[in-house]
């Protein structure tokens, strides 16, 4: 079976996480640091929290924000379930915006019908890697006074208007769970890029520590045993063991990004014009792809016809609005995101999926189209 996701490690990653061993520090140190600062200078952000995971990043940048509890963020209904639940846990109100139905990303049309007087905040996501309208959503944004918090989960290393995602704007927060183009095995990040947002990139530093001023590391490098407590925090920071490896794949992100690609153009040009499947349009200048996620008319017998002939395929992802725990909350009409998220299903795409894995899911693809 050619699986969905895989990923792509090898040995400069066991040779980076041999060194930490060696080190005898596991936990946040030297290795995070530098890690904050190379995902800083490639993204062009002003300053960058790692994370334990995408879920953290999303979950402390909101945090960190201080918005009164019960504030409304506006957010796609169509994303993973970790985004809404990163909204809930830091007390806010997620509102569900609907989806441009060709690009697949939140519309800003319905992130402006959203709004109310109540509306703190907007989480684009950048869904499959491909970058969202930043400039409306930011210029909507301005003319209410809201922060806008970057779902990029998806678009690390994508480019909005030849910016890379993160390096403009307010917030972004990255993943780099074990599938994603670079991982760390589990981690995340939050770019702060905004002017004036140096007091919660500060306070995002502390609460990852469980509010403690400084980090162990910090404390041990200047021989101090004492810390103090003076708000409430989350035990989110990224530790050694996970930056090292994260330093070892962005040495090799080009590479990754360039397979991801050539993987993703053969796939468009064998299935452009296919019966019974629609190509989504992505930008290749823009987009590092993540997911390759097709629209189909029977997707229960295509995902079937697939699984037959050795493939797995995915869908990214049942709307929030469906899932008991979200179905109350505050909502756009959504007639493209549930007309759109009955036809979704992703295809095998992962950085070392070789040229045969590449020509066998086209031919399964083709054979049950």
């Amino acid at each position: 079976m050619i699986p969905l996701q895989r990923p792509q490690l090898g040995e400069a990653e066991l040779e980076a996480v041999s060194r930490v061993f060696a080190s005898r520090w596991l936990g946040q140190g030297e290795q995070a640091t530098r890690f904050e600062l190379a995902v800083g200078r490639f993204v062009g952000a002003r300053e960058v929290v790692a994370t334990s995971s995408g879920t953290a990043a999303l979950h402390l940048a909101l945090a960190s924000l201080d918005l009164e509890p019960g504030a409304e963020v506006i957010v796609p209904s169509l994303t993973f379930v970790a985004t809404v639940q990163a909204i809930v846990a830091a007390r806010l109100v997620p509102v569900f915006a609907d989806i441009d139905p060709v690009t697949m990303n939140v519309s800003p049309a319905s992130i402006a019908r959203c709004l109310t007087k109540r509306t703190r905040a907007i989480v684009p996501v950048h869904y499959r890697g491909a970058p969202c309208a930043m400039d409306e959503i930011l210029a909507l944004a301005g003319t209410r006074g809201l922060v806008v918090v970057e779902d990029a989960a998806h678009a690390f290393g994508s480019r909005f208007k030849g910016r890379r995602i993160g390096g403009a704007g307010h917030v972004a927060c990255f993943s780099f769970d074990p599938v994603k183009v670079v991982t760390c095995g589990e981690g995340g990040a939050i770019a702060f890029a905004g002017e004036g947002l140096e007091p919660a990139a500060r306070r995002a530093r502390r609460q990852r520590v469980l509010g403690i001023d400084t980090d162990g590391w910090t404390r041990l490098q200047r021989g101090r045993w004492h810390y103090a407590v003076d708000e409430d925090g989350f035990r989110y920071h990224m530790p050694d063991l996970n930056a090292a490896i994260g330093l070892a794949q962005l040495e090799r992100f080009e590479a990754f990004a360039a397979r991801r690609h050539a993987i993703a153009a053969a796939y468009d040009g064998a299935f452009r014009g296919a019966h019974g499947v629609e190509v989504i349009p992505t930008d290749p200048t823009a987009a590092v792809p993540f997911l390759y996620v097709l629209k189909v008319d029977d997707r229960a017998a295509f995902m079937a016809g697939l699984a037959a002939r050795g493939v797995a395929t995915g869908v990214h992802y049942i709307p929030n609005h469906r899932h008991g725990r979200f179905s109350g909350c505050p909502r756009d009409d959504l007639r493209h995101t549930e007309a759109q998220a009955e036809r979704i299903v992703s295809l095998p795409l992962f950085t070392e999926q070789s040229d045969a894995e590449v020509e066998a899911v086209i031919a399964a693809v083709l054979a049950q189209a």
